[in-house]
């Protein structure tokens, strides 16, 4: 930095977290984030030769740097206050729902990432998402329309577990397999059993396309035990 040694090398290890953060968001150890002093802009560049600018990244990785950055930014603050670049400051983190825009595998990968970058740090998180509920070991989770507490049952649980249980979602089906499972439940209960698995059959083939090979599967079984 224009000779300036020592500032230059606290800003060297700012940038060397950051891009390690990068890599670890990208699942791409090698690649690396350059500044191009003549465009006076940042490049990401991966193994598989791809490059491009933050301006260019997906709302969804945006909101998370956005995170990561304020949080980088923040710590080194404080160890340059501490004039101890190898201080890790304690304090506390409120995030209100930092799933917002990421898919449903970066939802899983926000919280321990955070945690492991900043072990002492506490994170007090509001989150809709079953997948951001489940994602590290030693967390409390207060459900705040039921008032309940989960320790570590949560990081054990099933999407669909946490859906119905403590998110308001009454099954694990979507609207249109609730729908089927209620015309399999009337057809079986008919007393003509030849009927009843033609209209299984005709099920089978009007809506076979919606069904998933376990909602397909049970049909065939209902079929079965028409025989």
């Amino acid at each position: 930095m224009d000779g300036k040694a020592e500032d230059a090398k606290q800003q060297e290890n700012f940038f060397i977290k950051l891009e390690a953060t990068l890599a670890k968001i990208f699942e791409d150890p090698a690649l690396k984030l350059e500044f191009i002093r003549e465009k006076f802009e940042f490049y990401i560049r991966l193994s598989n030769g791809q490059q491009f600018t933050f301006n260019q990244l997906s709302a969804g990785f945006s909101s998370l740097l956005s995170i990561l950055t304020e949080l980088l930014m923040r710590t080194d603050l404080l160890r340059k206050q501490a004039d101890n670049y190898a201080y890790d400051p304690c304090g506390f983190v409120f995030i209100d729902e930092p799933e917002t825009h990421l898919h449903l595998e970066m939802q899983y990968q926000i919280l321990p990432l955070l945690t492991g970058m900043f072990p002492h740090l506490q994170f007090i998180v509001a989150t809709h998402s079953p997948a951001v509920a489940s994602s590290i070991k030693g967390a409390t989770i207060f459900d705040l329309s039921t008032g309940d507490v989960l320790g570590d049952e949560a990081a054990g649980s099933s999407f669909s577990e946490l859906m119905q249980d403590h998110f308001g979602v009454e099954n694990e089906f979507s609207n249109v397999a609730d729908e089927i499972i209620a015309d399999i439940k009337r057809i079986v209960r008919l007393p003509n059993h030849a009927q009843a698995s033609q209209q299984l059959l005709d099920l089978l083939a009007e809506k076979g396309r919606y069904m998933s090979a376990t909602l397909q599967l049970e049909v065939e079984a209902q079929l079965i035990g028409l025989e």
